[in-house]
């Protein structure tokens, strides 16, 4: 513990100029965004794509780089980061691909964004201050290790044809590189983790280092259900971790398989700590009893993700939580503060400007001109090359801290399913879900529910996927009213009077939770990035999950 603590302390100390500049920039966001905004002209000029842009060189201020360059999605890039993956240089910069990162893919396969170092410094310009915050604001924090979970879980690195790698080791990656083998020193569960090829085998030896660490003191995930099978995963293997701890070996399914991944690790036995997992076996597995330091939970909590939050904290009762900003693979939008009422922008890191989702058509909004409880879609440029880039989330203003916005993530801006024109938004259906099926269900949502298309014979139709023990009338009275609740659309409904499309069916899922992250794994995503989903508009799912290959 003496060993953490120390490590913590100068980790604090070497994280605080960084915090102090970027609590200066709150207080003037036009200044800190001029600045981004150079710095990403300058990553960009000599390029092919600056050459592509009338008039790039003579570019300085916003309302010219607004005027000159064209919004762009991330289909629109594809072809650009085609050609960096076949070694082609200076495509989107001047500054050489380090790697590539595989995006979310929250419906369908993954997208590869390059990481530059110039992009790497600027997530370090807002996650240096966002650990600051969290070892000074809790300085409990500074006393023992933490779990960060391993975003490369349940996926294979691998190289371009160009030669350059896919994926990083770990999340430590991310920060500057002085600072990594200190985060690695602090971190309860080593990166080695990361390169066990499948997610169960991962979690069973994540697990191994995490109960054979009483001081542990905090738990960082990014989607509450991944916290929630990470607990269910040590129920269902618990005694046997019991006598692994006890021995001082590890076993997870298949070991056999992965025993050059496990000799990179040590396994010393740790009799006490296998007594008091079999405690807490007993006692119904409260995480207290096993890591009675444990101080705080970090983890998305807004828009989808909140419904999985309570199912995440059942066995983490007194634990404070605090929710995650809005990071993407692309870069990172806002910073968690204590004393913020939402997420700050990092307004040190990209040059960012918003579309103001009532008045779409207009000229996008800097950072220093959004309004109080107003909701924009944001668009971001980063010294990876990414300029003007549609990001797809959709954003509130709920304050301000000094004289940057605070901005609380609502969903996807562009999470629209469009079977044959019926135009149904993931927004429309969180607020139908959340609406309509506490009524049928004691009072709350199930912990699994899900709207999502399917390609049938005859007209296709939405399926509204619910894991209850309800009977089965009670499904049906669910879906009928969410039909109904839909059918308020007019392109829904449209859509329906035509005949093409069929009527919202429930389906009854188990282990609904567990049985999606395959799925989505299985589509592209990392396991620790997959988030909850109100509408999924990928089909398939009603194969998934009655076992059927689909």
């Amino acid at each position: 513990m003496a060993a953490s603590s120390v490590l913590l302390g100068g980790l604090h100390a070497a994280l605080a100029p960084s915090a102090l500049r970027f609590h200066r920039a709150l207080r003037d966001p036009e200044a800190a965004q001029t600045e981004c905004l150079s710095r990403v002209l300058r990553a960009t000029a000599g390029s092919q794509q600056a050459a592509r842009i009338p008039g790039f060189e003579r570019v300085r201020t916003a309302r010219e780089f607004q005027d000159a360059v064209p919004m762009v999605t991330p289909d629109s890039v594809a072809p650009d980061v085609e050609r960096i993956a076949a070694g082609e240089a200076r495509v989107l910069t001047r500054e050489p691909v380090m790697r590539f990162e595989p995006s979310g893919g929250s419906s369908g396969a993954s997208k590869l964004v390059p990481m530059t170092q110039g992009l790497l410094d600027e997530f370090q310009r807002a996650l240096a201050p966002m650990l600051f915050e969290l070892l000074h604001h809790r300085p409990v924090l500074r006393t023992g290790p933490s779990y960060w979970s391993i975003s490369p879980m349940g996926r294979k690195q691998g190289t371009t044809a160009g030669g350059i790698p896919v994926g990083s080791v770990e999340d430590s990656a991310y920060f500057a590189r002085a600072l990594r083998p200190l985060l690695s020193r602090v971190f309860a569960v080593p990166g080695a983790v990361g390169a066990l090829p499948d997610v169960e085998r991962c979690r069973y030896v994540t697990l191994w280092h995490l109960v054979s660490r009483e001081d542990l003191v905090l738990i960082s995930v990014w989607n509450p259900s991944f916290l929630t099978l990470l607990m269910d995963a040590l129920e269902r293997h618990g005694e046997q971790l019991a006598e692994d701890l006890e021995r001082g070996t590890c076993r997870p399914p298949d070991a056999d398989e992965v025993r050059g991944v496990l000799a990179r690790m040590r396994f010393s036995p740790r009799p006490e700590r296998a007594a008091a997992l079999r405690s807490a076996l007993r006692h119904g597995l409260e995480a207290r009893e096993l890591w009675p330091r444990l101080s705080l939970l970090s983890m998305w909590t807004d828009a989808q993700a909140a419904h999985a939050v309570p199912s995440a904290c059942r066995r983490f009762s007194g634990v404070e939580v605090q929710g995650k900003g809005l990071l993407a693979t692309e870069g990172v939008v806002t910073v968690p503060l204590f004393d913020a009422p939402a997420p700050v922008l990092a307004v040190r890191s990209h040059f960012f400007e918003f579309i103001d989702a009532e008045h779409p058509d207009v000229r996008p909004r800097l950072a220093h001109e959004l309004e109080r409880g107003r909701t924009y879609t944001v668009l971001l440029s980063t010294s990876g090359g990414l300029l003007r880039y549609r990001l797809g989330d959709l954003v509130r203003v709920e304050g301000f801290r000094h004289a940057t916005p605070c901005l609380r993530f609502l969903g996807r801006a562009d999470a629209v399913c469009d079977l044959v024109g019926e135009k149904l938004s993931a927004t429309r259906v969180a607020a139908v879900l959340d609406a309509m099926l506490p009524s049928f269900f004691g009072g709350v949502r199930p912990d699994f529910a899900m709207l999502a298309p399917e390609w049938q014979p005859g007209p296709p139709a939405y399926r509204l996927f619910l894991d209850t023990a309800a009977p089965d009338s009670r499904l049906a009275e669910a879906a009928a009213v969410v039909e109904r609740a839909l059918l308020e659309g007019h392109h829904y409904r449209y859509a329906r009077e035509l005949g093409q499309l069929g009527p919202v069916l429930a389906v009854r899922v188990s282990e609904g939770v567990r049985r999606y992250e395959a799925r989505c794994i299985a589509l592209g995503q990392r396991a620790g990035d997959i988030k909850p989903m109100d509408l999924h508009r990928q089909p398939g799912w009603s194969a998934h999950f009655s076992g059927v290959a689909a």
